[in-house]
Protein backbone atom coordinates (compact mmCIF):
# COMPACT_ATOMS: atom_id res chain seq x y z
CA UNK A 1 0.00 0.00 0.00
CA UNK A 2 1.70 2.96 -1.16
CA UNK A 3 1.59 6.15 -3.37
CA UNK A 4 1.65 9.96 -3.77
CA UNK A 5 -0.77 11.63 -1.40
CA UNK A 6 -2.04 15.22 -0.32
CA UNK A 7 -3.33 16.58 2.84
CA UNK A 8 -5.75 19.67 2.96
CA UNK A 9 -6.03 20.55 6.27
CA UNK A 10 -9.27 22.66 7.82
CA UNK A 11 -9.63 24.37 11.40
CA UNK A 12 -8.26 23.80 14.61
CA UNK A 13 -4.57 23.16 16.08
CA UNK A 14 -6.72 19.97 16.95
CA UNK A 15 -7.30 19.41 13.06
CA UNK A 16 -3.76 19.67 12.22
CA UNK A 17 -2.72 17.57 14.89
CA UNK A 18 -4.70 14.95 13.57
CA UNK A 19 -3.77 15.03 10.10
CA UNK A 20 -0.12 15.15 10.46
CA UNK A 21 -0.28 12.16 13.04
CA UNK A 22 -1.91 10.63 9.71
CA UNK A 23 0.26 11.74 7.33
CA UNK A 24 3.46 10.50 9.02
CA UNK A 25 1.44 6.72 9.24
CA UNK A 26 1.23 6.90 5.22
CA UNK A 27 4.79 8.32 5.48
CA UNK A 28 6.26 5.80 6.86
CA UNK A 29 5.00 3.15 4.91
CA UNK A 30 6.32 4.39 1.94
CA UNK A 31 3.31 7.31 0.69
CA UNK A 32 5.23 10.12 -1.45
CA UNK A 33 3.87 13.53 -0.04
CA UNK A 34 2.86 15.58 -3.39
CA UNK A 35 0.41 18.28 -5.01
CA UNK A 36 -3.46 17.36 -4.73
CA UNK A 37 -3.00 17.55 -8.89
CA UNK A 38 -0.74 14.71 -9.16
CA UNK A 39 -1.63 12.57 -5.91
CA UNK A 40 -2.96 9.29 -5.90
CA UNK A 41 -4.92 10.13 -2.45
CA UNK A 42 -6.13 13.51 -1.50
CA UNK A 43 -6.88 13.36 2.28
CA UNK A 44 -9.16 16.90 3.22
CA UNK A 45 -9.56 16.82 7.24
CA UNK A 46 -12.66 19.18 7.34
CA UNK A 47 -13.98 21.85 10.07
CA UNK A 48 -17.55 22.34 10.33
CA UNK A 49 -17.50 25.01 13.17
CA UNK A 50 -18.53 27.80 11.04
CA UNK A 51 -21.02 27.77 7.92
CA UNK A 52 -17.63 29.65 6.60
CA UNK A 53 -15.29 26.75 7.42
CA UNK A 54 -17.94 23.75 5.48
CA UNK A 55 -18.32 26.24 2.76
CA UNK A 56 -15.02 26.26 2.16
CA UNK A 57 -14.72 22.42 2.60
CA UNK A 58 -17.33 22.02 0.39
CA UNK A 59 -15.58 24.43 -2.31
CA UNK A 60 -12.27 22.80 -2.20
CA UNK A 61 -14.02 19.37 -2.52
CA UNK A 62 -15.65 20.33 -5.79
CA UNK A 63 -12.73 21.92 -7.27
CA UNK A 64 -10.58 18.73 -6.61
CA UNK A 65 -13.32 17.04 -9.10
CA UNK A 66 -11.46 19.26 -11.61
CA UNK A 67 -7.69 19.72 -10.79
CA UNK A 68 -7.51 15.78 -9.93
CA UNK A 69 -9.93 13.99 -11.27
CA UNK A 70 -7.78 10.57 -10.92
CA UNK A 71 -7.49 11.05 -7.40
CA UNK A 72 -9.45 9.17 -4.89
CA UNK A 73 -10.67 11.49 -2.20
CA UNK A 74 -11.00 11.10 1.26
CA UNK A 75 -13.29 13.24 3.69
CA UNK A 76 -12.46 12.86 7.20
CA UNK A 77 -13.16 15.18 10.47
CA UNK A 78 -16.16 17.15 11.53
CA UNK A 79 -17.99 18.36 8.25
CA UNK A 80 -17.66 14.46 7.11
CA UNK A 81 -21.08 13.59 7.73
CA UNK A 82 -22.38 16.79 6.78
CA UNK A 83 -20.81 16.62 2.75
CA UNK A 84 -23.46 16.07 0.00
CA UNK A 85 -23.02 12.69 -1.92
CA UNK A 86 -20.38 12.49 -4.93
CA UNK A 87 -17.63 14.84 -3.40
CA UNK A 88 -15.35 12.36 -2.08
CA UNK A 89 -14.97 8.51 -2.78
CA UNK A 90 -14.04 7.94 1.30
CA UNK A 91 -15.55 8.90 4.13
CA UNK A 92 -14.19 8.65 7.85
CA UNK A 93 -16.47 10.94 10.15
CA UNK A 94 -15.05 11.60 13.52
CA UNK A 95 -16.64 9.34 15.39
CA UNK A 96 -14.89 6.50 13.07
CA UNK A 97 -11.62 8.28 12.78
CA UNK A 98 -9.88 5.28 14.65
CA UNK A 99 -10.56 3.46 11.39
CA UNK A 100 -8.96 5.90 8.91
CA UNK A 101 -5.93 3.65 7.99
CA UNK A 102 -7.96 0.80 7.59
CA UNK A 103 -9.79 3.05 4.75
CA UNK A 104 -7.37 4.09 2.60
CA UNK A 105 -5.76 0.02 2.94
CA UNK A 106 -9.22 -1.12 1.64
CA UNK A 107 -9.52 1.24 -1.21
CA UNK A 108 -5.71 0.88 -2.31
CA UNK A 109 -4.93 -3.00 -1.17
CA UNK A 110 -2.30 -3.75 1.27
CA UNK A 111 -1.35 -4.19 4.63
CA UNK A 112 2.14 -2.88 4.67
CA UNK A 113 4.19 -2.65 8.02
CA UNK A 114 5.70 0.73 8.63
CA UNK A 115 9.03 1.80 7.85
CA UNK A 116 11.24 2.18 10.61
CA UNK A 117 12.10 6.13 11.70
CA UNK A 118 15.60 6.65 11.76
CA UNK A 119 17.05 7.17 15.26
CA UNK A 120 18.11 10.59 14.25
CA UNK A 121 15.96 12.11 11.38
CA UNK A 122 17.19 14.98 9.76
CA UNK A 123 15.36 17.81 11.59
CA UNK A 124 13.32 19.97 8.66
CA UNK A 125 10.69 20.55 11.07
CA UNK A 126 10.71 21.83 14.97
CA UNK A 127 7.32 21.66 16.27
CA UNK A 128 5.24 18.75 17.22
CA UNK A 129 1.79 18.51 18.41
CA UNK A 130 0.65 15.95 21.45
CA UNK A 131 -2.67 15.09 21.18
CA UNK A 132 -3.67 14.09 24.59
CA UNK A 133 -7.71 15.23 24.82
CA UNK A 134 -10.88 15.04 22.64
CA UNK A 135 -14.09 15.82 22.92
CA UNK A 136 -15.98 18.09 25.00
CA UNK A 137 -19.17 17.98 26.91
CA UNK A 138 -19.99 22.08 27.61
CA UNK A 139 -22.08 22.27 24.71
CA UNK A 140 -21.94 26.06 24.66
CA UNK A 141 -24.95 27.50 22.81
CA UNK A 142 -23.28 28.73 19.80
CA UNK A 143 -20.66 25.62 19.19
CA UNK A 144 -21.88 22.48 16.91
CA UNK A 145 -18.00 20.67 18.51
CA UNK A 146 -19.63 18.54 21.12
CA UNK A 147 -22.32 17.06 18.97
CA UNK A 148 -19.24 16.13 16.06
CA UNK A 149 -16.56 14.77 18.65
CA UNK A 150 -18.55 13.67 21.39
CA UNK A 151 -17.73 13.42 25.04
CA UNK A 152 -14.81 14.55 26.86
CA UNK A 153 -11.57 11.49 26.03
CA UNK A 154 -7.93 12.04 27.37
CA UNK A 155 -5.07 10.20 26.43
CA UNK A 156 -3.33 8.53 29.61
CA UNK A 157 -0.86 10.06 31.30
CA UNK A 158 1.67 7.22 30.91
CA UNK A 159 0.80 7.39 27.41
CA UNK A 160 1.53 11.09 27.21
CA UNK A 161 4.51 10.82 28.57
CA UNK A 162 5.98 8.13 26.40
CA UNK A 163 4.80 10.13 22.90
CA UNK A 164 6.49 13.14 24.41
CA UNK A 165 9.78 11.22 25.05
CA UNK A 166 9.47 9.92 21.73
CA UNK A 167 8.99 13.50 20.17
CA UNK A 168 11.83 14.88 21.92
CA UNK A 169 14.51 12.17 20.93
CA UNK A 170 13.19 12.22 16.94
CA UNK A 171 14.66 15.95 17.73
CA UNK A 172 11.44 17.91 18.43
CA UNK A 173 12.22 21.18 20.34
CA UNK A 174 9.20 22.30 21.13
CA UNK A 175 6.14 19.87 21.67
CA UNK A 176 2.72 21.59 21.59
CA UNK A 177 -0.24 20.01 23.65
CA UNK A 178 -3.06 20.02 22.20
CA UNK A 179 -6.94 18.98 22.23
CA UNK A 180 -10.48 20.06 21.87
CA UNK A 181 -10.91 21.35 25.65
CA UNK A 182 -7.62 21.42 26.73
CA UNK A 183 -8.33 22.47 30.43
CA UNK A 184 -10.42 18.99 30.69
CA UNK A 185 -7.59 16.78 30.27
CA UNK A 186 -7.79 14.20 33.03
CA UNK A 187 -5.83 10.81 33.38
CA UNK A 188 -7.90 7.91 33.03
CA UNK A 189 -6.53 5.81 35.73
CA UNK A 190 -5.52 8.51 38.61
CA UNK A 191 -7.63 11.56 37.38
CA UNK A 192 -4.45 13.64 36.62
CA UNK A 193 -5.26 17.43 35.58
CA UNK A 194 -3.39 18.93 32.69
CA UNK A 195 -1.19 20.47 35.35
CA UNK A 196 -0.37 17.40 36.66
CA UNK A 197 0.55 16.55 33.07
CA UNK A 198 2.71 19.40 32.54
CA UNK A 199 4.54 18.87 35.93
CA UNK A 200 5.41 15.55 34.68
CA UNK A 201 6.44 16.49 31.28
CA UNK A 202 8.90 19.13 32.94
CA UNK A 203 10.67 16.17 34.47
CA UNK A 204 11.56 14.63 31.63
CA UNK A 205 14.99 14.46 29.80
CA UNK A 206 15.86 16.39 27.67
CA UNK A 207 15.68 20.62 26.39
CA UNK A 208 12.25 20.76 24.62
CA UNK A 209 9.66 23.22 25.82
CA UNK A 210 5.98 22.69 26.12
CA UNK A 211 3.50 24.75 24.87
CA UNK A 212 -0.54 24.83 25.05
CA UNK A 213 -2.91 25.03 22.25
CA UNK A 214 -6.03 26.73 23.52
CA UNK A 215 -7.01 26.79 26.99
CA UNK A 216 -10.75 27.53 27.84
CA UNK A 217 -10.40 29.75 30.54
CA UNK A 218 -11.68 29.28 34.37
CA UNK A 219 -12.12 25.74 33.55
CA UNK A 220 -9.25 24.39 35.80
CA UNK A 221 -6.98 26.17 38.68
CA UNK A 222 -5.81 29.11 36.31
CA UNK A 223 -3.33 30.65 39.18
CA UNK A 224 -2.11 27.13 40.08
CA UNK A 225 -1.38 26.56 35.45
CA UNK A 226 0.19 30.34 35.72
CA UNK A 227 2.48 29.48 39.00
CA UNK A 228 3.50 25.97 37.11
CA UNK A 229 4.72 28.37 33.85
CA UNK A 230 6.49 30.92 35.88
CA UNK A 231 8.67 27.94 37.69
CA UNK A 232 9.06 26.03 34.63
CA UNK A 233 12.59 27.76 33.87
CA UNK A 234 11.49 27.94 30.11
CA UNK A 235 10.21 23.97 30.00
CA UNK A 236 6.73 25.43 29.59
CA UNK A 237 6.44 28.23 27.26
CA UNK A 238 4.61 31.69 28.87
CA UNK A 239 1.98 32.07 26.21
CA UNK A 240 -1.77 31.26 27.05
CA UNK A 241 -4.60 31.39 24.33
CA UNK A 242 -7.79 31.87 25.33
CA UNK A 243 -10.87 31.43 23.71
CA UNK A 244 -12.85 33.82 25.15
CA UNK A 245 -15.29 35.09 23.57
CA UNK A 246 -17.12 38.32 24.41
CA UNK A 247 -16.45 40.30 27.31
CA UNK A 248 -20.13 41.00 27.57
CA UNK A 249 -21.80 39.06 30.50
CA UNK A 250 -25.12 39.28 29.33
CA UNK A 251 -23.88 37.32 26.10
CA UNK A 252 -21.45 34.89 28.39
CA UNK A 253 -24.85 33.53 30.18
CA UNK A 254 -26.54 33.56 26.91
CA UNK A 255 -23.49 31.35 25.43
CA UNK A 256 -23.55 29.09 28.48
CA UNK A 257 -20.53 29.99 29.28
CA UNK A 258 -18.87 29.41 33.02
CA UNK A 259 -17.05 33.01 34.01
CA UNK A 260 -17.59 36.86 33.98
CA UNK A 261 -15.85 39.86 32.51
CA UNK A 262 -14.67 40.50 36.04
CA UNK A 263 -13.24 36.99 36.45
CA UNK A 264 -11.10 37.00 32.92
CA UNK A 265 -10.07 40.37 33.59
CA UNK A 266 -8.86 39.18 37.36
CA UNK A 267 -7.00 35.70 35.07
CA UNK A 268 -5.31 38.41 33.00
CA UNK A 269 -4.02 40.46 36.02
CA UNK A 270 -2.96 37.61 37.28
CA UNK A 271 -1.23 36.02 34.65
CA UNK A 272 0.60 39.39 33.56
CA UNK A 273 1.81 39.78 37.21
CA UNK A 274 3.50 36.24 37.43
CA UNK A 275 4.45 36.34 34.12
CA UNK A 276 5.44 39.97 32.85
CA UNK A 277 6.28 39.04 28.82
CA UNK A 278 3.58 35.97 28.74
CA UNK A 279 2.40 36.20 25.15
CA UNK A 280 -1.79 36.47 24.76
CA UNK A 281 -3.61 34.98 21.93
CA UNK A 282 -7.39 35.19 22.13
CA UNK A 283 -10.59 33.89 20.23
CA UNK A 284 -14.00 36.21 19.46
CA UNK A 285 -17.01 36.26 18.39
CA UNK A 286 -18.77 39.09 17.17
CA UNK A 287 -23.01 39.15 16.64
CA UNK A 288 -24.23 36.24 18.49
CA UNK A 289 -28.56 36.80 18.45
CA UNK A 290 -29.23 39.45 21.17
CA UNK A 291 -25.80 41.68 20.99
CA UNK A 292 -26.05 45.20 21.20
CA UNK A 293 -23.87 47.64 20.51
CA UNK A 294 -22.70 48.11 24.26
CA UNK A 295 -22.01 44.63 24.50
CA UNK A 296 -19.76 45.09 21.58
CA UNK A 297 -17.92 47.82 23.07
CA UNK A 298 -17.15 45.82 25.85
CA UNK A 299 -15.03 43.16 24.03
CA UNK A 300 -13.70 45.98 22.31
CA UNK A 301 -12.89 47.48 25.84
CA UNK A 302 -11.15 44.15 26.91
CA UNK A 303 -9.06 43.91 23.99
CA UNK A 304 -7.66 47.16 24.13
CA UNK A 305 -6.75 47.04 28.29
CA UNK A 306 -4.76 43.96 27.67
CA UNK A 307 -1.51 43.62 25.65
CA UNK A 308 -3.34 40.66 23.35
CA UNK A 309 -0.72 39.52 20.37
CA UNK A 310 -2.98 37.99 18.41
CA UNK A 311 -6.95 37.58 18.30
CA UNK A 312 -8.57 34.95 15.99
CA UNK A 313 -12.15 37.02 15.29
CA UNK A 314 -15.06 35.27 14.34
CA UNK A 315 -18.70 36.56 13.17
CA UNK A 316 -21.33 34.08 14.45
CA UNK A 317 -22.99 31.84 11.91
CA UNK A 318 -25.88 29.58 13.00
CA UNK A 319 -25.26 25.66 13.58
CA UNK A 320 -28.40 23.91 12.67
CA UNK A 321 -28.94 21.86 15.90
CA UNK A 322 -27.55 24.18 18.98
CA UNK A 323 -29.45 26.47 20.79
CA UNK A 324 -28.38 30.10 19.54
CA UNK A 325 -29.45 28.82 15.84
CA UNK A 326 -33.24 29.51 17.13
CA UNK A 327 -32.69 32.77 19.44
CA UNK A 328 -34.28 35.63 18.51
CA UNK A 329 -32.74 39.35 17.57
CA UNK A 330 -30.52 37.83 14.73
CA UNK A 331 -27.65 40.82 14.59
CA UNK A 332 -27.73 41.36 10.56
CA UNK A 333 -24.83 40.73 8.46
CA UNK A 334 -23.91 44.71 7.80
CA UNK A 335 -23.71 45.11 11.52
CA UNK A 336 -21.63 42.08 12.01
CA UNK A 337 -19.11 42.94 9.48
CA UNK A 338 -18.87 46.36 11.16
CA UNK A 339 -18.44 45.24 14.74
CA UNK A 340 -15.79 42.52 13.01
CA UNK A 341 -13.87 45.36 11.71
CA UNK A 342 -13.93 47.71 14.19
CA UNK A 343 -12.80 44.48 17.23
CA UNK A 344 -9.95 43.96 14.47
CA UNK A 345 -8.92 47.63 14.23
CA UNK A 346 -8.65 47.55 17.84
CA UNK A 347 -6.84 44.18 18.48
CA UNK A 348 -4.52 45.48 15.57
CA UNK A 349 -3.61 48.42 17.70
CA UNK A 350 -3.60 46.27 20.80
CA UNK A 351 -0.68 43.41 18.74
CA UNK A 352 0.96 46.59 17.76
CA UNK A 353 1.65 47.94 21.22
CA UNK A 354 1.99 44.73 22.94
CA UNK A 355 4.81 43.69 20.56
CA UNK A 356 6.56 47.15 21.40
CA UNK A 357 7.07 45.63 25.15
CA UNK A 358 9.62 42.77 24.08
CA UNK A 359 11.90 45.45 22.68
CA UNK A 360 15.14 45.24 25.02
CA UNK A 361 13.81 41.64 26.28
CA UNK A 362 16.04 38.86 26.25
CA UNK A 363 13.61 36.27 24.21
CA UNK A 364 14.66 32.48 23.80
CA UNK A 365 13.98 31.80 19.80
CA UNK A 366 14.04 28.50 17.84
CA UNK A 367 14.57 29.58 14.69
CA UNK A 368 12.78 27.54 11.72
CA UNK A 369 13.76 29.17 7.98
CA UNK A 370 16.03 31.14 6.63
CA UNK A 371 14.76 34.83 6.10
CA UNK A 372 16.37 37.36 3.78
CA UNK A 373 17.94 39.10 6.57
CA UNK A 374 19.15 35.83 8.73
CA UNK A 375 16.85 32.92 10.15
CA UNK A 376 12.87 33.53 11.50
CA UNK A 377 11.34 32.02 14.33
CA UNK A 378 8.84 31.77 17.17
CA UNK A 379 10.01 33.26 20.18
CA UNK A 380 8.56 31.31 23.55
CA UNK A 381 5.76 33.89 24.09
CA UNK A 382 4.72 32.88 20.07
CA UNK A 383 5.60 35.69 18.41
CA UNK A 384 7.57 35.60 15.03
CA UNK A 385 11.14 36.97 15.18
CA UNK A 386 13.48 37.81 12.32
CA UNK A 387 17.23 36.72 13.68
CA UNK A 388 20.52 38.18 11.93
CA UNK A 389 23.31 35.78 11.20
CA UNK A 390 23.66 32.12 11.39
CA UNK A 391 21.64 30.34 13.17
CA UNK A 392 20.33 26.55 13.10
CA UNK A 393 17.16 25.25 12.98
CA UNK A 394 15.35 24.09 15.69
CA UNK A 395 18.57 24.98 18.35
CA UNK A 396 16.98 27.40 20.89
CA UNK A 397 18.74 30.91 20.70
CA UNK A 398 19.03 34.63 23.26
CA UNK A 399 17.53 37.12 21.26
CA UNK A 400 17.53 40.55 22.01
CA UNK A 401 14.63 42.36 19.67
CA UNK A 402 15.43 46.13 18.59
CA UNK A 403 12.61 46.98 16.71
CA UNK A 404 9.26 45.78 15.02
CA UNK A 405 8.55 45.47 11.30
CA UNK A 406 5.61 43.64 9.90
CA UNK A 407 4.21 42.03 12.72
CA UNK A 408 7.67 40.60 13.64
CA UNK A 409 10.48 41.36 16.40
CA UNK A 410 13.74 42.14 14.79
Amino acid sequence: MSGRVAFLVFGCRLNQAEAAAWQRELTARGWEESPPESADLVCVHSCAVTDAAQQEVRRTLRRLRRVAPKASVLLSGCAADLMPEGLADLRVPHARKDAWLTEVERAFGGTAAPTPLPASPVRHRTRASLIVQDGCDRFCAYCIVPHLRGAPVSVPMAEALDRARRLTDEGYTEIVLTGCHLALYRDPATGANLVNLLERLCGLPGTARYRLGSVEPCTLDDRALIRLIAGSGGRVCDFLHLPIQTASDTLLKRMGRTYTEAEIRSLLETALTELPLCGLGSDWIVGLPGETEADAEATRRLVSDYPFTGAHIFPYSPRPGTPAADFPDRVPGHTQRARAEALRAAADATRAAALRRYLGQRLTVIPERRAEAGWEGWSAQRIRCVLPGEAHRGEPVSFVPTAVSDGRLI
